[in-house]
């Protein structure tokens, strides 16, 4: 039995520093999921919080026939397109651009960009965020979780409880959809 195995079991069982201890571990990844969903902090933030407590109050039911972190990120997924069916208004999709905007500092004597080859790339980075935010929840979902956390079409297809099929389309239809809205918006 994997360690994590283990804490699902203790956590199960009433053990809340093992349902901590999973908490701890999921916190950054569900947190950054969420926040690549909405591209909101706050709004991630609640998300997240939303989700454990969803986790907490539903882990007895967790029946250990697929792994945890899929059972986690399906709860994640619901959690936020409820959110999204809720406001309709979500703005969508942050790629984690690497740098606080708030924070960019650039010295004069370096080997940093120059100001001007920041302002492009900014500006690249907020089309390409505009056109991932067009995009249908089920298809940006699809390409959040295989092209930003690296999940396998078949894990995907468990996360998103739809046949393995139905997930190579949506991220085909995606990666289409967002290419069409870049040469639009880059035109």
């Amino acid at each position: 039995m994997s360690d994590e195995a283990l804490l699902v079991e203790k956590a199960q069982n009433g053990d809340v520093l093992a349902f901590e201890e999973l908490v701890s571990f999921y916190a950054k990844k569900i947190y950054n999921y969420c926040y690549r969903m909405t591209n909101n902090r706050e709004d991630a933030e609640d998300l997240a919080q939303e989700v454990f407590i969803k986790v907490y109050r539903n882990l007895k039911s967790f029946k250990r026939d697929s792994r945890f972190s899929t059972w986690i990120y399906r709860i994640a997924y619901n959690t936020c397109v409820d959110r999204y069916r809720k406001s309709k208004k979500l703005d969508t999709v942050s790629l984690n651009y690497g740098k606080d905007e708030d924070a960019v500092e650039i010295q004069l004597v370096s080997d940093d960009p120059l100001p001007e080859e920041e302002v492009i790339k900014k500006e690249r980075y907020r089309k390409l965020q505009a056109c991932i935010a067009s995009l249908k929840p089920e298809y940006k979902t699809a390409l959040i979780l295989r092209d930003i956390q690296n999940y396998s079409y078949a894990e995907i297809a468990e996360i998103l409880q739809v046949p393995l099929g139905t997930v190579k389309s949506h991220i085909s239809r995606a990666r289409a959809a967002l290419c069409d809205a870049l040469r639009e918006m880059l035109e």
